[in-house]
């Protein structure tokens, strides 16, 4: 069965099977592609399509860009596997939709690791070693925001989307790698407190508790120059 592959999670990669997905002709292939995978629960119909990605041109002409779009969006993945398209995208006069169980994509998979923690009976978060997995592999995926480097000028509801889309997600990996450096501080192991500590600030250079994680680890390892220029660090910016 095939199945295709979405990496949202930093720059846009796709895969049909094990093969790259690379001839999309313009963004808009690329927005509408991610857009109706990362909303995969429901057909969408094609005049909310039309506000997203056309809001600011008449409905005749709007649709005909859709119809272009979806058909370009069909050609491209039909290089790579003949009359995949036909399988993958679900279309009617009305709605557009990809088939769920047919698409993989980093994002769904992170969110549903870190739901995954919290709907899971334990002690405590901090103590349970399943929902650490859990943690590191949710952040593993974590390459970068999403669609990084990605927008659409000419299309601003779009634009609120993505931004909205991508702004709580960063935020879910913040949380992530912070509670990961409460867990191996509680276990201990400062190289991998340190390590996460570092990731955070690498994705927010101005979070204060991961530059006192960081701090933290430096001093417990006994490595107080290290721990001086980070502090010294944290205060200028």
């Amino acid at each position: 069965m095939t199945t295709l592959t979405l990496r949202c999670l930093g720059a846009l990669e796709a895969q049909l099977d094990t093969e790259a997905v690379t001839g999309f002709a313009t963004d808009k292939i690329r927005a509408l592609l991610v857009y109706l995978a990362l909303e995969p629960s429901r057909p969408h119909r094609r005049e909310t399509l039309l506000g997203l990605f056309w809001p600011e041109i008449p409905q005749t002409a709007a649709q005909n860009n859709l119809r272009v779009t979806l058909h370009r969006l069909r050609e491209t993945l039909n290089q790579v596997q003949p009359d995949v398209a036909d399988r993958l995208l679900l279309s009617t006069r009305q709605t557009v939709q990809l088939d769920p169980t047919l698409v993989t994509v980093d994002v769904l998979t992170f969110q549903s690791l870190l739901a995954a923690c919290a709907s899971h009976v334990h002690e405590a978060l901090l103590g349970c070693p399943d929902c650490r997995v859990r943690l590191q592999q949710a952040v593993d995926l974590y390459r970068g925001e999403l669609l990084a480097g990605f927008g659409l000028v000419d299309a601003a509801p779009f634009e609120e989307w993505l931004l909205l889309r991508r702004e709580m997600l960063h935020q879910q990996a913040l949380a992530a790698l912070h509670t990961l450096v409460q867990g191996y501080e509680r276990l201990g192991d400062d190289t991998q407190a340190h390590a996460y500590a570092s990731r955070q600030l690498a994705l927010d250079p101005s979070r204060e508790e991961a530059h006192r994680q960081l701090l933290r680890s430096l001093a417990r390892r006994g490595l107080r120059t290290e721990a001086l220029a980070q502090y010294e660090q944290c205060r200028r910016i």
